[in-house]
């Protein structure tokens, strides 16, 4: 998956916009984006959604203070994924789990400092898939300006994808842009995104998945590469070998190429 269009659970218009979104998932929102006191009517709405909608690839944003009362949702057929937010220790993954009959996947969403300290536990608990990190929420509980630093960012969206690889979780989801407005910006970031080992982006815009969708589709460039390598040491007999290109590559080289293919879908 490249991209991840965010759509509140209680608009009827978006939900069916959503149909024919360019996005490789939706993500439909239980939390943040629907006022606390049109949660009720909101999963209602979604479970009409989803007795009617033919759209693949849908996840859930389940508000956590609401898990008795989206139990059903979760469990549903259509649903594939379950996004959590405030994941900040074991104990609510156990809690979410205690409801997740259908054992869903669980993405993890890291949101304030506990989160971060506790990530190891979280990464490994049951259903667990992958994390990502609610940049909005965490930042603004540490950072004492309104302009967070680029040490800082890079830090915590660091740990996220060492944790994720430490413990054999699907590379992270880029957190969202709230500025959708500046696409070059987005694009920018999203680079960024990618070369710190972000597999694809949470969007809350239209104008972003096409964007996303882009920067994360593999590169031809590196599918080749990826394979000019595992192609050059399965002709070898010893531990090393040279490329097309006359470059020495090992163990190392091969174990990259292996999972590049494998994450972008072209082994």
């Amino acid at each position: 998956m490249r991209s991840y269009l965010y759509v509140p659970a209680d608009n009827q218009r978006f939900l069916e916009k959503a149909e024919s979104s360019n996005a490789d998932s939706i993500i439909l929102d239980l939390e943040d984006s629907v006022k606390a006191d049109a949660k009720a009517a909101a999963e209602d709405t979604l479970r009409n959604f989803l007795s009617t909608t033919t759209r693949k690839n849908l996840l859930l944003r389940v508000e956590p203070s609401r898990i008795n009362q989206q139990a059903d949702l979760m469990n549903h057929t259509k649903i594939s994924k379950i996004y959590l937010p405030k994941a900040n220790s074991r104990t609510v993954i156990e809690e979410l789990n205690s409801k997740n009959q259908a054992n869903k996947p669980i993405h993890a969403l890291i949101e304030n400092a506990a989160g971060l300290e506790n990530i190891s536990e979280i990464a490994t608990a049951k259903n667990v898939t992958s994390l990502g990190i609610g940049e909005a929420d965490f930042f603004s509980e540490i950072s004492m300006s309104s302009e967070v630093h680029p040490a800082l960012k890079n830090f915590v969206r660091s740990k996220v994808v060492i944790a994720s690889s430490a413990h054999n979780l699907q590379p992270p989801v880029a957190p969202v842009s709230s500025n959708f407005k500046d696409l070059e910006a987005f694009a920018a970031e999203t680079k960024e995104f990618l070369s710190l080992g972000y597999r694809g982006r949470a969007c809350i815009h239209p104008a972003q998945v096409d964007i996303a969708n882009e920067i994360f589709t593999a590169d031809s460039k590196l599918v080749a590469k990826a394979r000019d390598i595992i192609a050059s040491l399965a002709n070898t007999s010893g531990g090393a070998a040279t490329d097309s290109q006359g470059t020495m590559i090992d163990a190392a080289h091969l174990k990259w190429a292996q999972r590049y293919l494998g994450i972008v879908g072209k082994e």
